[in-house]
């Protein structure tokens, strides 16, 4: 529809109205015209572009790799991804690049740090301005947001793999398990982003991260214990026991595993070690848990070769028959 604007002021308020509703029609059903790029409609919209914390920083997007070298930058984009798709407040921020002596200019070098990623976005990504300030990099009243889609993020993906892969070891679906675990684990190039300046929230996301880890890691050892394969864990839950002396679930893997492999001495000499040193270090016995599988151990009892049971359940069980006879 064309219209001289000379022509508005020759017709009535009822004739204007009339054509204010067929311009609003029209652009209802008109599709937009189709620019000469086309532009991102999400991050969704770039499955190439991925975020790895699992090791040192990297922004990758298909071949390419182009996290920024500067420490303060690279400590906000950590910062911005930890907390992917929620809201950081600019205070925030500051406090975690300069923690407790920022300089009076701290809050203007936060905004040039983030006009600085965007034009890597632009430059990298190939994307307009409006999709990198509207799609990807967020500003909100007195703070920023970085959004990442599912699937771009190493840290989602390690956790989602995790949770289905605990899940699978609880309902006694082993195989599947460790499957899942090992996936999770191989993320991991490294410790988490050892290359970052940390201030007090990044220290606190690693310490995290470096958890979990070492919880998907024991809940693989279990799956891999009930699938039978103890002769091939010694070495590693060896290593487990010295890196954590009194982590007691590690010291009851290796017992099994030394047990099932045919070294029963050796995995009394295991609980002689532990309870050695808890009772060195923290001035008290072991837990009646531990206890109950070295008596299992002493007796050669028939449970500790039930490979359908996960050390839990195991414990359970010989706690469960040490009662009965107690009684």
């Amino acid at each position: 529809m064309t219209l001289q604007l000379s022509e508005l002021g020759l017709m009535s308020p009822e004739e204007k109205r009339h054509l204010l509703a067929l311009l609003i029609k029209d652009a209802q059903l008109t599709p937009p015209a189709t620019p000469e790029r086309t532009r991102p409609q999400g991050p969704e919209s770039m499955p190439g572009l991925r975020f790895e914390l699992l090791g040192a920083l990297a922004i990758k997007y298909g071949d390419i790799e182009f996290a920024p070298s500067a420490p303060k930058l690279r400590a906000m984009v950590a910062t911005l991804l930890f907390n992917a798709n929620r809201s950081v407040t600019a205070s925030a921020l500051v406090r975690e690049l300069w923690e407790h002596e920022p300089p009076r200019t701290s809050h203007a070098t936060v905004q040039t740090y983030v006009f600085k990623l965007r034009k890597l976005f632009r430059d990298v990504l190939g994307a307009t301005t409006e999709y990198v300030n509207n799609e990807l990099l967020l500003t909100h009243s007195g703070g920023y947001t970085l959004l990442v889609a599912d699937g771009q993020s190493d840290i989602e993906e390690f956790e989602r793999l995790v949770v289905a892969g605990s899940a699978e070891l609880h309902a006694g679906a082993y195989d599947r398990a460790a499957r899942n675990l090992r996936r999770a684990l191989a993320l991991w190039r490294g410790p988490a982003i050892p290359d970052i300046q940390w201030g007090m929230q990044l220290r606190a996301h690693a310490a995290r991260l470096e958890e979990r880890r070492f919880y998907a890691q024991m809940m693989r050892i279990e799956a891999d214990l009930c699938l039978g394969l103890h002769r091939e864990l010694i070495s590693e839950l060896a290593s487990v026991v010295v890196e954590h002396p009194l982590h007691e679930p590690a010291h009851v893997m290796f017992m099994i595993a030394l047990y099932r492999s045919g070294r029963t001495s050796a995995a009394l000499d295991v609980f002689r070690r532990f309870h050695r040193r808890v009772s060195q270090e923290l001035g008290m016995e072991p837990s009646m848990r531990i206890q109950s599988l070295h008596l299992a151990v002493l007796r050669n009892d028939a449970l500790l070769d039930d490979r359908g049971l996960t050390s839990e359940m195991l414990l359970d069980r010989l706690g469960a028959a040490v009662g009965r006879r107690a009684a």
